[in-house]
């Protein structure tokens, strides 16, 4: 072995290779005999959860014998059902080659008894692969009665201080009694209302032990850091009996605070029996106690270690003797010097407590964190003659800390990748941290760059000023907002539509620290529905305008809902005078006039150009190149700093241009923007095109008034020109209706697919891949695409209904809905119609539904169906918009009608959308902002009507602001001599 010192590091850990190899080879074969011989559960698993081998005492300890090895006996014969899949869990991660040291777990005999244990395991390899484990299993139940125990008896000492028989006050630093027990009170005689906060130690010291006692805290105070002591004066009772008193002085950790324990010597029996009781409890926090404790007398070198300062370092009192010297062999080299230091200070008076960290080697050879704390007794010359304290095992904690630390780095970078936009924002309105997703969505180089640029996120972000406020009082109110969407501007000017969940963080004082949240750019669906509205509005426009000034004006207040159209134009052809008219404008620098000699390729300019290629133009001062081509192309008035334009079709034929343009922002257009103008342009034309022909008819129709005698031969010509006209105007009719019909329900084929499959892979996911999520985060994600799929078929559900009330109205207007009319029993039907809407309602217990109805009343002749349907529609509006209160639901019956009233406590309508609240696509401003549901479509009121005008009846509004509203409709009785049926 001498030859070993002059050999290299690498040398040594080469034949140190070469030695494992070898054990290895033997170790398979040698080590089953020589577990049988030991007394402990010693044991080896496959790949297949199936024990190969278990030793004799695992057998027997756990009921089973050696023919219930050879019929395979599973991991889950051992392992408790409650403990088993955290078992599987880290038997994969052993077979995966991680390290793994040891887990507890809940075993069961083949009794059917539980018991607790402790496994320590290795991978076990053959020919390179790893084919399963072995290790060893330590039955922990004793040490579980030992630790309740310690649990119960720490519960005992908190009342210690008040029930012990010692005298016991708490000092402050001006030696004021802040706090005493009964048995100082006792001994003192005097009240706890008299001593505490009123009387000083020195109102307890004779006259003659004033001086004596003074100067012995002047002394300590002198020698900062100066441990707890002990020593003996004369007690002055409050009659004046003096008593000989042992004090035990004990400074309170990181305060001025010192605790004393008097104790009455006068009788020296009653002291020995103190000091055995306290001898007693001192070797039970010793044997029982979690941290190792330790005591060095300095005079004779002796030392004391408890057992579980052994326990923690594995070894026996044999191995690691009461000496300073174990000690210091078992510190790590690197931390000798430090802990040694410390130790040391203490000694030498600089402090009175110590704390340090440093790192012992257990004898199996590994390391352990431990955290050593400690302090010094001094004699009666003030002499340090003691240290004594506790070391903790904290290498858990140690390993908690490199793995939060690991975890950290994985949270920064997935919110750095991550495709949600993520942030954290200031009470005031600036951004505190940005992730790289939400720069990029809203036009910054880097977080960095949105955060220091971004001084008010209401005026530098958000485009509507209102938004702000309306997003401040959802939050302060609810503390959270659920898929809330933000009209957003980006870096370049241009604007964005964000949606997503912010919620409010809180200080521990209750103000409000912080908001944060994420977002998703719901740009594109947000174009997708307001274009489908558009296009349903300017279809209606054609039948509730006047003439064709009216119907430009409402198209351009429809376009100016969805994107910046203060400058916008309608140029039609008029092909006779080969000339662009611009029947409809509206322009903040230039005023447009007719474009002549259109045919001329001399003739030139943005709305020609638009007209010639009938193809959409977009163009931004912004673009590279920009000036080179609006020369080519040819502008007439101010230059615009961004323009778009799309052509009007009628079919295959070009019929003119619109256009909208701004001065100021370059990005005041996207692509999104010309997605959406060039979607609703056939419309436009064809709504111009009808209300022309509608204009047409009129001014004809006033002619032939006017010349009815005169010009009867012509008039019978421009019959057939109208009864022409009108077969067109059906036709269109037709092909709208035709076409809302074809595309819901080429809308429902693939929506019931979609709803379909999406339940299928949430049925798929739940039941095979989320089970097989290993680790918080793999869980959390799988939950989260749960969510999504389920977001996906309620999304689709909604759908569904948006289809639904497009093909009722459709039906209704077009005249093929379906009436099954009978006579009915009103009162049955409102029943039936309240009990299918009552689901909410007792869902809520702030609202609730009442019924008043007649016991008899007079029956009706309609569609028990629709008579419903507009029922559940009305009650749904109420619930919508109800906070708190009740929905009535009640029945009057007149001569020859019946009134059936809806009356709600909830928000109201303003008075000024009372006129068109009945009509299709009308939503109130006041949105569903009393309760957080999904939008309907404006068309369930609109329905209503429909039904109850059907039936001859009526349908009104009542409402006041912040009281509620009251809906009611009246539909006329069957005319008949006894027609009345109870309740």
């Amino acid at each position: 072995m001498k030859g070993d010192e002059r050999k290299t590091k690498a040398e040594l850990i080469a034949e140190l290779d070469d030695l494992r190899a070898r054990f290895d080879s033997v170790r398979d074969q040698a080590w089953p005999p020589i577990a049988d011989e030991f007394p402990l559960f010693i044991f080896e698993i496959d790949r297949d959860e199936i024990f190969r081998y278990a030793n004799k005492h695992a057998l027997e300890t756990f009921g089973y014998d050696e023919e219930d090895l050879r019929t395979d006996l599973p991991l889950t014969a051992i392992i408790h059902p409650d403990s088993i899949r955290r078992a599987r869990l880290n038997l994969a991660r052993v077979l995966n080659g991680e390290d793994f040291e040891h887990e507890e777990y809940m075993a069961m005999r083949k009794d059917g008894s539980v018991v607790p244990i402790k496994t320590y395991t290795q991978p076990v390899r053959r020919d390179g692969q790893v084919v399963g484990l072995r290790g060893v299993v330590i039955d922990v139940s004793e040490i579980r009665q030992v630790e309740d125990a310690l649990r119960s008896s720490e519960t005992h000492y908190r009342i210690l201080f008040e029930t012990t028989g010692t005298a016991m006050v708490l000092l402050g630093k001006d030696a004021t009694i802040r706090r005493c027990n009964s048995q100082f009170c006792l001994m003192s005689g005097c009240t706890r209302e008299e001593i505490e906060g009123k009387l000083g130690w020195t109102d307890f010291v004779p006259p003659d032990e004033q001086k004596r006692m003074e100067r012995f805290q002047e002394d300590r105070a002198r020698k900062i850091g100066h441990p707890p002591s002990d020593y003996e004066f004369t007690f002055l009772t409050r009659d004046g009996v003096r008593r000989r008193i042992h004090l035990f002085v004990r400074n309170v950790p990181d305060t001025d605070d010192r605790v004393c324990s008097l104790i009455d010597v006068t009788e020296r029996d009653e002291a020995l029996h103190a000091l055995r009781k306290s001898e007693e409890r001192y070797q039970l926090m010793a044997r029982g106690a979690n941290d190792g404790l330790w005591d060095w007398y300095l005079a004779s070198d002796e030392c004391f270690y408890s057992p579980r300062y052994r326990e923690i370092l594995g070894y026996t009192e044999e191995e690691f003797p009461n000496c300073v010297d174990s000690w210091l062999k078992s510190l790590h080299p690197d931390d000798r010097e430090r802990a040694m230091a410390a130790n040391m200070r203490c000694i030498e008076g600089e402090i009175e407590q110590f704390q340090v960290e440093f790192r012992q080697i257990h004898k199996d050879g590994s390391i352990r964190w431990i955290l050593g704390r400690g302090g010094s007794t001094l004699d009666e010359n003030g002499k340090v003659y003691r240290l004594s304290g506790t070391h903790t095992d904290i290498t858990q904690r140690k390993q908690a800390e490199d793995a939060l630390r690991e975890s950290e780095e994985r949270f920064r970078l997935m919110i750095e990748h991550a495709s949600s936009g993520i942030f954290q924002a200031s009470p005031e309105g600036r951004f505190l941290t940005v992730n790289p997703a939400l720069a990029r969505m809203l036009g910054y180089d880097s977080p960095e760059d949105m955060v220091g640029n971004v001084g008010d996120i209401g005026t530098d972000i958000l485009i509507n000023d209102a938004d702000r406020q309306a997003f401040l009082d959802g939050i302060y109110a609810q503390g959270e907002l659920q898929n809330y969407e933000y009209h957003c501007r980006r870096k370049d000017g241009g604007a964005i539509w964000l949606a997503g969940n912010t919620r409010m963080v809180r200080a521990q004082d209750g103000a409000v620290a912080y908001f944060e949240g994420f977002l998703q750019d719901i740009t594109a669906r947000k174009l997708n529905e307001r274009t489908t509205h558009a296009l349903y509005a300017i279809s209606t426009a054609v039948n509730t305008t006047r003439n064709l000034r009216d119907l430009y004006q409402t198209i351009h207040a429809i376009i100016g809902e969805v994107i910046e159209a203060r400058n916008f134009f309608i140029a039609m052809l008029d092909e006779k005078n080969d000339m662009l008219r611009f029947v409809y404008f509206q322009d903040e620098m230039d005023d447009y006039f007719d474009i002549p000699n259109i045919s001329d390729p001399g003739q030139s300019s943005l709305t020609i150009h638009v007209f010639r290629t009938a193809a959409p133009l977009y163009l931004s001062q912004a673009d590279p190149g920009i000036e080179e081509r609006l020369a080519a192309i040819g502008v007439i008035g101010t230059p615009p700093a961004a323009w778009l334009g799309v052509p009007l079709r009628q079919g295959e034929r070009v019929v003119g241009a619109m256009a909208v343009q701004d001065y100021a922002n370059p990005r005041q257009y996207s692509d999104e923007a010309a997605t959406f103008l060039t979607a609703v342009s056939e419309q436009v034309a064809m709504a111009i095109e009808r209300k022309t022909i509608e204009e047409a008819l009129t001014r004809l129709n006033e002619e032939l008034e006017d010349k009815v005698e005169q010009r009867t031969a012509e008039i019978e010509a421009r019959k057939a020109e109208l009864e022409e006209a009108n077969r067109r105007l059906m036709t269109l009719d037709e092909i709208k209706s035709s076409m809302v019909s074809s595309v819901s329900h080429e809308l429902r084929t693939p929506l019931t697919s979609i709803r379909g499959f999406a339940k299928l892979c949430a049925k798929d996911f739940t039941r095979h891949f989320l089970p097989l999520a290993r680790g918080e985060q793999l869980s959390a994600k799988g939950r989260r695409i749960q969510g999504n799929l389920g977001i996906i078929d309620t999304e689709g559900e909604r759908l569904t209904r948006l289809i639904n009330d497009f093909l009722d109205i459709n039906r209704i207007e077009s005249g093929k809905a379906c009436w099954n009319d009978d006579t009915l029993n009103p009162t049955r039907v409102i029943r039936e119609a309240v009990a299918s809407a009552s689901g909410g309602f007792n869902a809520s217990r702030s609202v609730e539904l009442v019924t008043v109805l007649p016991e008899t009343v007079r029956r009706i002749k309609a569609d028990p169906d629709k008579i419903k349907q507009v029922l559940i529609n009305l009650l749904n509006n109420a619930y919508k918009f109800t906070r708190q209160g009740r929905v009535t639901v009640a029945l009057l019956e007149h001569a020859e009608s019946l009134t059936v009233s809806v009356v709600d406590t909830g928000s109201g309508i303003p008075e000024d959308e009372l006129n068109y609240i009945f009509e299709k696509f009308h939503k109130s401003r006041l949105g569903d902002t009393v309760r957080n549901e999904a939008q309907g479509t404006g068309l369930g009121l609109a329905i209503c009507k429909e039904i109850v005008e059907h039936y001859g009846g009526t349908i009104r509004v009542q409402s006041t602001l912040g009281r509620g509203s009251v809906f009611t409709f009246t539909l006329p009785t069957v005319p008949a001599d006894d027609n009345t049926c109870p309740e």
